[in-house]
Formats: C-alpha cells, sequence, structure tokens
C-alpha cells in the first residue's frame, strides 16, 4: 500500500537539516502563504525568500531516485516532472492547477511535509 505520509515525514525531516539560521521562521512564513494565499503563491515565496527550500520541495514532487515514490505521477503526465528552472516549474504548477483536485492534493502534501519539517526545526533533529 502506498503511504505518502511517509515521504511528507522523510522530507520534512530532509528540510528541517537544511542549515539556514532562518529556517523554522522561513517554513513557518512558507507554511502560512500556502496556507493563506495557495500552492503557487508559495512556491514564488520561497524562490526569492528561501530557495533551498524551494529544491527540495520539488525534489519531493518529482522523487530523487527509482527507489522513492514519485510524487509527479499523481499531478502530471508520466513522462514529465517539475522542472528545475523557475519560469519553466511555474508552467508546470500551471498544468496542475487546472484541475482543482490535484492542485488540493499537491497542496495538501506540501502543507504536510512544511508541518512536519517546522516540527523537527523546533526540536532540532
Amino acid at each position: 500500500m502506498l503511504n505518502l505520509d511517509y515521504e511528507c515525514m522523510k522530507y520534512g525531516q530532509k528540510i528541517s537539516k537544511i542549515s539556514d539560521s532562518n529556517l523554522e521562521n522561513n517554513l513557518r512564513k512558507a507554511l502560512g502563504v500556502l496556507q493563506e494565499d495557495g500552492v503557487y503563491a508559495m512556491f514564488l515565496w520561497l524562490e526569492k525568500n528561501a530557495s533551498d527550500v524551494n529544491e527540495e520541495l520539488v525534489e519531493f514532487l518529482n522523487g530523487k531516485d527509482e527507489n522513492e515514490i514519485k510524487i509527479k505521477k499523481y499531478l502530471l503526465n508520466d513522462d514529465k516532472m517539475f522542472r528545475k528552472n523557475f519560469s519553466k516549474f511555474c508552467e508546470d504548477l500551471q498544468t496542475v492547477a487546472q484541475d482543482i483536485d490535484k492542485l488540493l492534493f499537491m497542496k495538501k502534501l506540501l502543507e504536510r511535509t512544511l508541518i512536519y519539517a517546522l516540527y523537527h526545526a523546533k526540536v532540532g533533529e
């Protein structure tokens, strides 16, 4: 059985290990933007303020290697990936946003991942 919550936990832990003195604050702000303004706004905010968190979330969506669950297969066509170039990434987000169910699914996964990262950052693990 597929356990996406496990993937959220795994990447939450990974994000919490980013060496940034403002990490906890950045995670809190990113989570607030995501909850209040949506997925696109959060990625715009991250691109300007916490690009390292942004990179980890893109990796989370794409899956880093063959052993990881690739969230992107639930959001994009199988032959597509979320691209690293930010303007191209925004185009990929537009593709996802055309289907409200996919967009809400993506938002929920990102929200859970950021929450786990924030808790890990708070406990210092």
